[in-house]
């Protein structure tokens, strides 16, 4: 609240704004402004008349306020409460995970889940910041998924942003902030992000191939796409590999850290344990073209660019794959191809499993599936055509009577 005064011509000029702010929403408030002047120089006289003003504006402007805080808080309003509070959920978790608690154990979303909903939710949702949170219906969220599907997302990125929109929407009841609603407007739409579309894969030719192929035109990446098939490891395993993690005389890579590219930090693998992958003939003649023996321990292994380090690693493959007219695939598709291949090739799972740092044998199965090897020699007994004419039935006649 203000109070301009000064003395004119005789008469005391006056100017008051006053400004009401919702106690809901932040956003939310009402300005007032009143000018005049008063006949009355008298000080005292002049202070109670500028009071009584002051005091019309700010029931005036409080009034205001609360016929909008009627509608509820702002939906960009909300999110960004929300936003605050699992930010701080997601950085409590990350150092608990950090201070040796294990992943599975520790409740909490985790940073890099948390920055994907406030993705989905700022990307998808953008329309919906200035309306009122609580009137956001059904109807609208069933928009959403049907303009998403008309532009083209997958089910898994509907799935998400319905889980982003809906923990927000949880986050708002369970603070108070919505008023009349006990349950998020998302409920009752059933998005799977299963889906039915076999995914992206490339056989052994087509590996060898692309290898082969970056190999000859002197590919900045060929060295790290020849690694990631050989090796079965995670982007950010590969991009923090140092001299002393390999053993040429015992031919054994050890996997121990990861560099995240989101944190832009050195961590501990996925699974908090590390792992041992046996260096083939290729990865050793690789190593040795890379000149890992003269290394020193702490020195990078694999060459890093700007794209690498800014996770733009599958843009590059897609655009290499599409130069040669093959299948496009994305960097992580190389470690799908190297387990794969290799249970197609008689590797037992658990093998692959443990080389691979899969946490459980569930995770295995979409290779597994990927593979086929459940399903080989499954139609045989049905082969009909190596086998021989059938016997022609003989058909006995009845003896014909003289």
């Amino acid at each position: 609240m203000a109070i301009k005064q000064w003395v004119q011509d005789g008469k005391t000029h006056y100017q008051i704004d006053v400004c009401a702010y919702s106690r809901l929403d932040n956003s939310l408030r009402k300005q007032k402004r009143e000018s005049g002047c008063l006949e009355d120089v008298d000080p005292e006289t002049v202070r109670k008349k500028l009071n009584r003003i002051e005091l019309r504006l700010a029931e005036d402007a409080r009034r205001e306020v609360m016929e909008r805080e009627g509608a509820g808080i702002l939906w960009s309003e909300l999110v960004k409460r929300w936003i605050e509070a699992l930010t701080k959920e997601a950085e409590q978790t990350t150092q608990a995970i950090r201070d040796g608690q294990k992943p599975g154990v520790v409740k909490g979303v985790k940073l890099n889940t948390a920055r994907g909903y406030i993705q989905s939710v700022n990307d998808f949702t953008e329309h919906w910041m200035k309306r009122p949170a609580q009137e956001i219906s059904p109807a609208d969220v069933e928009d959403l998924f049907r303009d998403m599907t008309r532009m083209g997302y997958s089910a898994c990125r509907q799935y998400n942003a319905k889980v982003a929109i809906s923990r927000c929407f949880r986050f708002g009841i369970l603070k108070r902030l919505l008023k009349g609603i006990s349950h998020s407007p998302t409920f009752g739409f059933g998005i799977s992000r299963k889906q039915s579309k076999r995914p992206e894969i490339l056989n052994h030719e087509q590996v060898a191939f692309l290898l082969s192929e970056a190999r000859e035109r002197k590919h900045f990446w060929s060295p790290i796409w020849e690694f990631f098939y050989h090796s079965g490891a995670r982007s950010g395993e590969g991009y923090e590999l140092r001299a002393k993690d390999i053993d040429l005389t015992e031919r054994s890579l050890i996997l121990e850290r990861k560099y995240n590219f989101a944190t832009k930090m050195v961590e501990p693998l996925k699974d908090k344990e590390w792992r041992e992958v046996p260096i083939n003939d290729d990865m050793f003649a690789l190593f040795m073209e890379l000149g890992v023996s003269s290394m020193k321990p702490d020195d990078y292994v694999l060459p890093r660019d700007t794209d690498w380090k800014h996770n733009q690693g599958a843009r590059v493959l897609r655009a290499f794959c599409e130069e040669i007219g093959i299948t496009s695939i994305c960097f992580h598709t190389l470690r799908a191809c190297w387990a794969t291949h290799l249970l197609r090739n008689g590797v037992d799972r658990v093998t692959v499993q443990k080389m691979g740092g899969w946490s459980d044998l569930e995770t295995m199965e979409r290779y597994i599936r990927l593979a086929g090897i459940e399903l080989v020699g499954a139609t045989d007994s049905l082969s009909i055509r190596k086998r021989g004419r059938p016997a022609r039935g003989l058909k006995l006649l009845e003896p014909v009577q003289a």
